[in-house]
């Protein structure tokens, strides 16, 4: 509920401050004192659109803060969702700024416009003549007819029809990705068995160019090879010759010299590694051989590899090796991904049949409760003055499921005798449509927990009898739940706990709306203004009394 309203500087209203009971409250004044204001001002913090043109005082911010009391209405999860701290008292802040910007708190949270209009939709249901048009959306009208039911199985139906809605996306998606697949899967197998023949290694090319270019070059090799054997060996005056007997002739010095050991080793030391050498260079030079046949078997190998390398557009082996890999795994999703089409077909058709024997239960008791709601309605909207009413729940298959089963309601509605019954928004007057919507919401308070209801100005057109009906109706709703009524009709005015007046007050600079609470004469007073008019006569006042006195019960 609705604990404390604080408006700044919104439209005409300065400064305004209302702490509303837990039952019926009444909000009055004349036409044109700002009573659409205090319901705009509402709408902000229920995240309607804000324009900067509201703002009275264009020097200064407008403020406008709902304290709501929250408890046993089962909103944590949905605070938990939005990542806000969860409390039973819970204060709402619209605020704007000079230059039309916006911002929403939760608790002094920012929030966006979603969050607000999400939040607002759980607490305050206003009800105006522009919200008959609700009366128009079939889905609106299976909603009532579900609260009326008590349908317990909408909630478990709800969960499998978002379920449902995912596996077909997800079937969808992995259909989509394999006929994409299917399209291009012969020239993956056509590039992987090309790949695959191919047989390539990593570093072949390599290898192969390296042994090619020694083949091509294979007599000056051989040539190079020898020359080296000769000359370091085999000749008489070959280096190792001419190291022996430096070597010799160091070791002659004996102790003459005695640093003659330490050279005469390394001098072995040389000689064998030149050794060594030259018989690595013979051995090497006796490998080499200029093979044509050889030759030739290199450069097609290699050309296959050049133009593997080519046509795929990479630079070594080691990328057509990973290619070759890739289109493996491509090759492989095929018959993985129908298995796992196969798999989400089949939770689909079983997510289906869930569904399915959950429609039906919801279609069953559909059909059970409409003439409870049929004849409710009937004797609501006779009491409201429209003495030959007839009002028909109409239940009818879809062709689809729907987030509220396989089922389609639309009421239909007839004012007179004889007259055949039609949609509600092209038969009704609007006057008509009125009351069937404040008979839809009576129905609704004794069977959903709505906390706040606003009637803003639904009993115009109306008097006397009906208007009284009216009222108890009001009074009745606001047993189970906080019912404000901005109305012009004495009957309702006096039938609420609470009375509010708004009223202009006048300054030199400018014009100003105001609301306070009025006590026991000043609201006497204001009924009877509104019986009577400006001039309050004493019979207006004796009257206004007798309507508190029907009020009270006394």
């Amino acid at each position: 509920m609705i604990e404390h309203i604080h408006i700044y500087n919104f439209a005409l209203i300065d400064q305004t401050e209302i702490a509303p009971g837990k039952g019926f409250s009444v909000i009055t004044g004349e036409t044109g004192a700002g009573k659409s204001i205090l319901l705009g001002a509402i709408g902000l913090t229920l995240g309607q659109r804000a324009d900067a043109s509201a703002i009275l005082d264009k020097s200064r911010k407008c403020v406008v803060e709902i304290e709501y009391e929250i408890s046993g209405y089962q909103l944590q999860e949905w605070f938990e969702e939005n990542d806000l701290d969860y409390a039973d008292h819970v204060l709402v802040r619209r605020e704007v700024t000079p230059e039309g910007k916006s911002r929403g708190f939760i608790n002094d949270t920012p929030v966006n416009n979603k969050v607000l209009k999400e939040f607002g939709h759980f607490m305050v249901d206003i009800h105006s003549q522009h919200q008959s048009l609700l009366l128009a959306r079939p889905e609106y009208q299976t909603e009532i007819l579900d609260a009326f039911c008590g349908n317990t199985f909408l909630e478990e139906y709800s969960v499998l029809f978002r379920k449902h809605r995912k596996l077909q996306f997800r079937l969808k998606e992995m259909q989509s990705r394999v006929a994409d697949a299917e399209k291009e899967s012969d020239y993956l197998k056509f590039q992987f068995s090309q790949l695959e023949s191919a047989c390539l290694r990593e570093g072949e090319k390599e290898e192969l160019e390296r042994e090619l270019d020694m083949l091509t070059h294979a007599e000056n090799i051989k040539s190079a090879l020898g020359s080296i054997t000769w000359n370091v060996r085999d000749t008489e005056q070959s280096v190792i010759q001419v190291l022996k007997s430096v070597r010799n002739a160091t070791a002659s010095l004996g102790s003459a010299f005695p640093e003659s050991a330490e050279y005469v080793q390394r001098l072995d030391s040389v000689v064998i590694e030149l050794n060594d050498l030259a018989d690595e260079a013979e051995r090497k030079a006796e490998d080499i051989e200029y093979n044509t046949g050889r030759i030739e078997a290199i450069n097609q190998r290699l050309n296959v590899i050049y133009d593997l390398l080519f046509k795929y557009k990479v630079e070594a082996v080691a990328e057509l090796l990973q290619l070759k890999q890739e289109f493996q795994k491509k090759l492989d999703s095929l018959s993985v991904s129908s298995e796992d089409i196969e798999a989400a077909g089949k939770e689909l058709r079983e997510t289906e049949q869930q569904m399915q024997k959950l429609a039906a239960k919801m279609h069953c008791l559909r059909e059970e409760e409409k003439g409870k709601l049929e004849e409710m309605m009937k004797r609501l909207l006779m009491d409201l003055g429209i003495r030959h009413a007839d009002f028909i729940v109409r239940i009818f298959p879809l062709q689809e499921y729907t987030p509220t089963g396989i089922d389609g309601v639309q009421f239909l509605f007839a004012a007179n005798k004889n007259q055949e019954p039609g949609e509600i928004a092209k038969v009704a007057s609007g006057g008509e449509i009125s009351r069937v919507m404040l008979a839809l919401k009576y129905v609704l308070s004794a069977t959903k927990r709505l906390p706040v209801i606003v009637f803003d100005e639904i009993d115009t057109g109306l008097s006397g009898e009906v208007a009284h009906r009216m009222a108890r109706m009001m009074q009745d709703m606001a047993k189970c739940m906080q019912v404000l009524s901005i109305s012009h009709l004495p009957q309702i005015a006096a039938a609420g706990e609470a009375h509010y007046k708004v009223y202009k007050e006048d300054s030199p600079e400018t014009t100003i709306s105001r609301i306070r609470l009025l006590n026991e004469e000043e609201r006497i007073r204001e009924i009877a203004g509104m019986i009577s008019g400006k001039e309050i006569t004493q019979a207006a006042e004796e009257a206004a009394r007798n309507l508190l006195q029907v009020k009270t019960g006394n």
